[in-house]
């Protein structure tokens, strides 16, 4: 049974902010399955990428710093997924990939959450938007079944 489904874009201006959406999780759910993904990973505008690493540079390191922008492409988005069950945090994918299948419950438990039984109640997910050079499309889905 689908619990949530959330589809939208992130933008610049969204950048190193989180997105909560809360969602019920029912009596008799033993593991969730989340699939989330976000398009596009990289930001394929060249110029425009050279740009952001030459405003970084100079922010970080001054005017006379001798790099060349060039040499720190590809500029990528990076957005991940943290869990909260009902009781408190429940873990976090901080991964790179822009797709990923994350599964909470029982022994197929996914690294970086903890393991054991999915309460009924309110949980929430958040997407972490660690960084965002430009709009990203994301699709969210968390369905609730059984271990297997």
């Amino acid at each position: 049974m689908i619990l949530l489904e959330k589809k939208g874009v992130i933008t610049p201006d969204m950048d190193k902010t989180n997105i909560a959406f809360n969602f019920d999780v029912p009596d008799g759910v033993s593991a969730l399955n989340m699939d989330f993904s976000y398009s596009p990973k990289t930001l394929d505008d060249e110029s425009a990428a050279v740009r952001l690493i030459s405003s970084a540079l100079e922010q970080y390191l001054g005017t006379d710093h001798g790099k060349d922008p060039r040499d720190f492409l590809p500029v990528k988005n990076l957005i991940t997924v943290s869990v909260d069950d009902p009781l408190g945090y429940r873990g976090a994918a901080h991964r790179q990939p822009n797709e990923q299948h994350i599964v909470i419950g029982g022994a197929e438990t996914s690294p970086g959450f903890t393991k054991g039984a999915v309460s009924s109640g309110t949980w929430r997910v958040v997407l972490n938007v660690h960084c965002c050079v430009c709009d990203a499309a994301y699709n969210l889905k968390i369905s609730g079944g059984t271990v297997q």
